[in-house]
């Protein structure tokens, strides 16, 4: 796994810290900020013919960090989810079979190797609580709430409560157990459905956003002197960025819409 915080007193596993925060790397940064600056800088351009504006706008990339950490934080979350379903699945079917919580731990990470790569997330994650349970002696109650904690993921959470239940009222583990993880798997199911269709109206509203840049660029290449009044004086300007600004609007509105919650 790239790009993550070391826990502390582990060295063997590169895990986050908190899913909720995603640090950079240099080398990310870098990127992205060459990559930014350069689509803003060529828009810019387009929309003013305007080099020192060009310069400015570029500049505005490195306010973008924000939100591209916190859109790589959720996709790592996203990862984690969808890979906790067969974890889920994993441990349920052990479960039932009378293996303890620690045994089935160690049975999901097997599992987990044979279906992910040994550098994913939930490999390595499952390897840390099987180290903790090992080497440290720890109890699996503390490894699930910390590993519940450090993801912040609402459906881990429900699974952490409902086992921490079971053991504090003696109620039936197996049963129990077995029914929460088919409604957990079923709901991560149905989140990844909706995704997968916010994603595809995403990806259309992208292309629409586009369009107007495609039909500038064509008609500067075509016909330079078609759009030269835009590109002089103060009325021209202003038009144009009253333009820009009606396509980055619609843009950030058709990504609100398509963003759904479950």
């Amino acid at each position: 796994m790239n790009q993550t915080i070391p826990i502390k007193n582990s060295k063997d596993y590169e895990i986050p810290e908190s899913y909720a925060v995603y640090t950079l790397s240099p080398h990310e940064k870098i990127k992205f900020l060459f990559l930014c600056g350069f689509g803003l800088m060529a828009i810019s351009y387009l929309f003013y013919h305007s080099a020192m504006l060009s310069l400015l706008f570029s500049c505005l990339a490195y306010p973008g960090l924000s939100p591209y950490r916190s859109h790589l934080a959720e996709k790592r979350r996203r990862e984690m989810k969808e890979q906790f379903r067969d974890v889920l699945y994993s441990i349920s079917a052990f479960v039932s079979t009378g293996r303890q919580m620690p045994e089935a731990l160690y049975e999901a990470e097997q599992s987990m190797k044979l279906i992910y790569k040994e550098d994913s997330l939930i490999v390595l994650e499952l390897a840390y609580m099987v180290k903790r349970l090992k080497e440290y002696r720890e109890s699996e109650e503390e490894i699930l709430k910390d590993f519940a904690s450090r993801t912040r993921i609402e459906d881990i959470a429900d699974f952490v409560d409902i086992y921490l239940t079971c053991r504090e009222t003696g109620g039936d583990l197996i049963k129990v157990l077995t029914k929460a993880s088919e409604i957990i798997m079923d709901k991560i199911a149905i989140e990844k459905e909706i995704h997968g269709i916010t994603v595809q109206k995403q990806f259309e509203a992208k292309i629409l956003t586009a369009i107007p840049f495609l039909i500038l660029l064509f008609l500067q290449i075509v016909s330079p002197d078609y759009l030269s009044t835009m590109y002089e004086g103060i009325q021209g300007r202003l038009l144009m960025t009253i333009a820009l600004g009606g396509i980055a609007s619609a843009y950030v509105w058709s990504m609100q819409l398509t963003k759904i919650e479950v």
